[in-house]
């Protein structure tokens, strides 16, 4: 008959477990190296969104500035445009954009075109934006 039984324990003298529980130092390596790769992925991606909404808040403001001041225009009519101010800024809520008006000469139908050049300063300058309306 043979036995079924497995002997455990039954190594020779001086004879090394051949497998143990946990990881290895190469093994622990790569998995500190793959979370820092996925890391640095989530962190410039994090940075890259933040400056995305930083400049698109500029550009949701200027466009809303520019209507306010194109509206502003209208509102004057061709006949007293000429006595108005041509540059400026927009206040003490938000003095970092500028404007400046380049109003046209009248044609022969009384319409005048008017420019509205907005600047706001950006990284590394300023970024003028420009508008134009027809004012009759």
């Amino acid at each position: 008959m043979y036995s079924c039984l497995r002997q455990h324990g039954s190594a020779a003298p001086g004879a090394r477990a051949v497998h143990r529980g946990g990881f290895t130092l190469v093994e622990v390596l790569v998995a500190t190296v793959i979370l820092a790769l996925g890391l640095l992925g989530a962190l410039t991606a994090f940075s890259m969104a933040s400056r995305a909404t930083g400049a698109s808040t500029n550009d949701t403001m200027l466009t809303f500035l520019a209507h306010e001041k194109l509206a502003e225009i209208q509102l004057l009519g061709a006949d007293r445009l000429a006595h108005q101010d041509t540059s400026g800024d927009f206040g003490p809520e938000h003095p970092e954009y500028e404007w400046e008006m380049l109003i046209g000469k009248p044609d022969d139908r009384n319409l005048v075109r008017v420019d509205l050049v907005i600047a706001v300063p950006e990284a590394g300058g300023r970024r003028e934006t420009l508008f134009s309306t027809i004012v009759f």
